[in-house]
């Protein structure tokens, strides 16, 4: 079985190093961390957790607590998690309450008896009491993608509003005028952020929000395709859709099919998230990208700052881009 000592002779650098690089303490340059990783993957090195473990009082594995599975999103979420965890030795346990505050709640109770060092979570509502008790008990937290007004040092919020305006004013410079938008429930924060965004940027663009070319509180993806078709039945239908996420996007391009619709001809489309469904429909789909990768790293390097009893540096709001493709035509005159 290989051993530390083997590491630092395959890689070149001292066990002091090589320890460094395993257990995300000290400062080592991000060169030396990734050849030190290779080579422990190429020999097969396996730490003792355990001995690990006791000697630190640390479990070595943080939790990722997600509102939906199935939102592609949070599919990346959990890959990057992955990745930047990994690079401080962690291991990353998925928690998904699928929308529901109970089960939130179950999964913090669970995870407050001593089974992870730390938590990344997106609540599913704006309830946030329960997971201010990890403060009390020594486990640092981070909420993805939300932002509390008494709990801004733990906040790692994304700029959804100027996301919906960006998305909105493009259509808007287009020329369309009879823009249209649809949003999950307003429970969860991002999509009344967007909504907001998106009124001002009709605004700004000298048009009225016409709330019947919208839909709101589409979580289920079956109910919500009827109500897209409906929609875009009707003779009155928008000329532009802002989709406040990809799978309501795609929602958008199978019902535009149904009604006999083209994109971009009939009917443009911008997504948000910038997620892989967006190359995977024809045409592509023109999409805001939401910075999950940027937001990963940022929350990881927080969390281990914290328990390495460092100070962390603030976690800073975080900007998302507009990424063009072919699913938004210049509006005829």
């Amino acid at each position: 079985m290989a051993t530390i000592k083997d590491v630092a002779k395959a890689s070149g650098y001292s066990v002091c190093t090589v320890s460094k690089a395993l257990s995300g303490k000290g400062y080592i340059k991000d060169s030396t961390k990734e050849k030190i990783l290779r080579v422990v993957d190429e020999i097969g090195y396996q730490p003792n957790h355990l001995a690990v473990s006791l000697k630190t009082g640390r479990t070595r594995a943080i939790a990722l607590i997600v509102p939906d599975v199935m939102n592609v999103y949070f599919s990346r979420l959990q890959k990057y998690v992955d990745y930047y965890a990994g690079q401080f030795g962690y291991m990353v346990y998925l928690c998904n309450t699928n929308n529901s505050l109970e089960r939130e709640k179950s999964y913090l109770r669970n995870l407050s008896e001593g089974r992870v060092d730390g938590v990344l979570i997106t609540p599913c509502t704006p309830e946030h009491g329960h997971i201010r008790k990890l403060k009390q008990i020594g486990i640092p937290y981070v909420y993805m993608n939300r932002y509390f007004a008494d709990e801004p040092e733990h906040c790692l919020p994304l700029n959804n509003e100027k996301g919906g305006y960006e998305c909105v004013s493009y259509l808007a410079q287009k020329g369309f005028k009879r823009i249209g938008g649809i949003f999950q429930s307003f429970s969860n924060m991002s999509f009344p952020e967007r909504f907001q965004g998106m009124k001002r940027a009709l605004k700004e663009a000298g048009l009225a929000l016409d709330e019947s070319l919208c839909l709101f509180d589409m979580d289920d993806l079956d109910n919500a395709h009827e109500k897209i078709r409906t929609l875009l039945a009707n003779p009155g239908r928008p000329e532009a859709l802002f989709a406040a996420n990809d799978m309501l996007a795609l929602s958008v391009y199978q019902a535009a099919y149904e009604c006999g619709l083209r994109i971009p001809d009939d009917l443009s489309v911008v997504g948000y998230d910038n997620s892989y469904l967006s190359d995977k429909v024809a045409p592509k789909l023109t999409s805001y990208y939401s910075p999950v990768r940027e937001s990963a790293e940022s929350a990881i390097r927080y969390l281990m700052a914290v328990l390495d009893e460092r100070v962390p540096e603030k976690m800073s709001m975080l900007d998302g881009w507009l990424v063009e493709k072919g699913s938004v035509a210049e509006k005829r005159r």
